[in-house]
């Protein structure tokens, strides 16, 4: 078999047998209610369901009320 014709074949298993599931990054919010939302304690709890999720986090903040606010963690796949 020539070069030329390994590489077509070689370039044709991949096309055909590629995932391209997996290339994709998925993103997605969780929201945690507690009865007070601190900063830094907010970017703790989302970085720790990133450890749990092996996931990044893009994103935390408090939203809501001071006493009876929420904190929101961004996250997206590593």
């Amino acid at each position: 078999m020539g070069a030329r014709n390994a590489t077509i074949c070689f370039v044709l298993i991949l096309v055909l047998f590629a995932n391209h599931g997996s290339a994709e990054k998925k993103c997605w919010g969780n929201t945690s209610g507690s009865p007070l939302c601190v900063g830094f304690l907010c970017k703790a709890t989302c970085l720790i369901g990133g450890k749990m999720f092996n996931a990044i986090v893009k994103e935390h903040k408090c939203r809501g009320p001071a006493l009876n606010s929420e904190c929101y963690c961004y996250f997206c796949d590593k």
